[in-house]
């Protein structure tokens, strides 16, 4: 039987072993000269008033406090907008400022501010409304509040489409007049702007940078849960952001930790990606987002701990429906369809629309092609999710079909669309046919991108220690992937009944541990014996508290 290894096309960067790993590492990245330097977390962030209307938007809200207004903040349901909502719960509750906060029912309220959700902040008696993480689409319904006497202050980080809303205030990086110097931040990051702002006006200084600091975890959850390049300030506050988490203060983040199994004493963009984020997005995705909101500003501990519980089962919940959704998901494309179409469209009646997305997210990855994923609302209208590759900018793409939404948003990668279902077939028809011609020279094989060739005395806890300073890594500072060459297999281990491997290999009288996470089903291909190339991170694993290297696999070749 022939072997399927490699899984990828292998790309290598560097093939050259005498250069240092860490500076090929930092080239490949074109991060900057003094990227390994120590900073300032300071020294990194933009003034928050260079972001448009920011002046405006601060002069509205200390306007409110003056005259005693209420004021509601508006949020969204994924972890991005509960920690922008979390956020600012914190800042009004250091300034002493009673607000209140509504987050929108995915299912039943769909994303943003609409028309409902004015209503539901009226009822709060509201004045003032400040969205984070969504508005800057939100044109009827802030039209609509103007006419209840109610201003809207919009802090989002989502392209402007069309024009803008009329607002008092559009915070927004992304707007098309914006010059803010860096574009690609999220909605967390755009709402810790506005506390900066605000707190150099209500907080002394010690104050507001204290506040500033103590809440950096949030940040960092919602820059890593968002997606956004690691790169700028965004780096810094990720950074930054992971020390706090490590020694967070919060009783709901603490709580979080526990019930996702986290007991190490560092903290990565992983650990957020795989661990926390799944656990507060479940919140959303399979009942009130709300909940998420709660638990990061809960004070008692006992009660933080049973949300965390709450958020844990739910999310073993939507693990569950996760996975039937793909299998019928994948069992509905045919063998055609998929070979003749450079993107895939499912659609399932009974998919619950918080999960639409993982199913899109899951295809494009197995398919290396976008994927689009719809449900049905109560109204009929088909809602769906999309995900995309680099190679295509689904948000774009999805504007030249936006006659046939209802609504539709998103970014690079990923994006939402709402079609009524009299236009879902001609959508469809029309949307395959675009991409097959924009994607016709497209190969959908995935590729890993390698950063060098590595020799045995290059791969050690020194050289490991050194390239995590390079991080946190993420999105545009990915991990560093290494090739080592002509090592010999050793001692293979099945794991898990039969889902992971750990096995050895050999090289100039050294013998590494080798860990390939989802690697069971290549079993038969890693022989004992059989000459290999290997593409892996170098990693210290703790065990029992002693650090010993560790290969984490990515790829194998098989070589006799």
């Amino acid at each position: 039987m022939q072997s399927i290894l490699p899984l990828k096309i292998w790309n290598l960067k560097n093939s050259d072993t005498s250069l240092s790993i860490i500076d090929v590492i930092l080239k490949n990245r074109q991060l900057p000269d003094d990227h390994m330097e120590p900073f300032r977390l300071s020294e990194k962030l933009h003034d928050p008033y260079l972001l448009p209307d920011m002046e405006k938007g601060v002069a509205r809200i200390l306007k409110a406090i003056k005259e005693n207004e209420k004021i509601v903040v508006f949020g969204d349901y994924d972890v991005d907008g509960v920690t922008s909502t979390a956020l600012m719960l914190y800042f009004f509750k250091a300034v002493n400022y009673p607000v209140s906060y509504i987050v929108p029912n995915r299912e039943q309220d769909g994303y943003g501010l609409k028309i409902s959700g004015v209503d539901k902040a009226n009822a709060l008696a509201a004045k003032l409304i400040v969205t984070v993480d969504n508005g800057i689409s939100a044109n009827e319904a802030i039209e609509y509040a103007n006419t209840l006497g109610i201003d809207v202050v919009v802090t989002d980080h989502h392209l402007q489409e069309g024009d803008l809303p009329p607002a008092y205030a559009v915070i927004n990086p992304n707007r098309t007049d914006s010059t803010y110097p860096m574009r690609q931040i999220c909605g967390v990051t755009v709402a810790f702007k506005l506390t900066h702002a605000l707190g150099m006006k209500l907080l002394s200084e010690e104050e507001y940078k204290q506040f500033l600091i103590s809440h950096l975890d949030l940040v960092a959850i919602g820059i890593i849960a968002d997606v956004m390049p690691l790169r700028d300030e965004n780096y810094a506050l990720v950074k930054f952001g992971l020390k706090v988490l490590v020694n967070t203060k919060k009783p709901g983040l603490i709580e979080l930790k526990k019930v996702s199994g986290i007991k190490t004493g560092t903290i990565t963009p992983i650990t957020i990606g795989y661990f926390l984020a799944p656990r507060l997005n479940a919140a959303g995705r399979m009942g009130e987002a709300s909940m998420a909101v709660d638990l990061l500003v809960e004070e008692s501990q006992a009660k933080a701990r049973n949300i965390a519980m709450q958020l844990d089962g739910l999310n073993k919940e939507r693990q569950s429906l996760q996975y039937s959704y793909l299998e019928a998901a994948i069992n509905s494309i045919n063998g055609t369809e998929k070979e003749d179409n450079k993107v895939i469209i499912v659609e399932n009646d009974e998919w619950q629309a918080g999960l639409i997305g993982l199913v899109s997210g899951k295809l494009k990855e197995q398919f290396c092609r976008p994927a689009l994923a719809f449900t049905r609302d109560t109204d009929g209208n088909f809602v769906g999710s999309a995900r995309s590759i680099e190679a295509f900018h689904v948000t774009e793409a999805l504007t030249l079909f936006n006659h046939y939404f209802v609504n539709y948003g998103g970014h690079h990668k990923a994006a939402g669309l709402t079609i009524p279902a009299e236009n879902y077939s001609i959508f469809k028809e029309e949307f395959i046919s675009y991409v097959n011609g924009v994607l016709a020279d497209e190969k959908f094989t995935p590729e890993l991108e390698i950063d060098s060739i590595v020799e045995v005395d290059q791969i050690n806890e020194r050289v490991s220690h050194q390239i995590q300073e390079i991080g946190p890594f993420g999105e545009m500072n990915p991990e560093p992937f290494l090739l080592l060459q002509n090592g010999r297999i050793r001692d293979i281990r099945i794991m898990s009944g039969g889902r992971h491997l750990k096995f050895y290999v050999e090289k100039a009288n050294r013998i590494f541990e080798c860990l390939w996470w989802g690697g069971g089903e290549y079993k038969d291909d890693i022989r004992l014996g059989s000459e290999c190339d290997l593409v892996f991170r170098m990693n210290i694993n703790i065990f029992q508290g002693t650090p010993r290297l560790q290969l984490t696999i990515e790829d194998v070749k098989i070589n006799n």
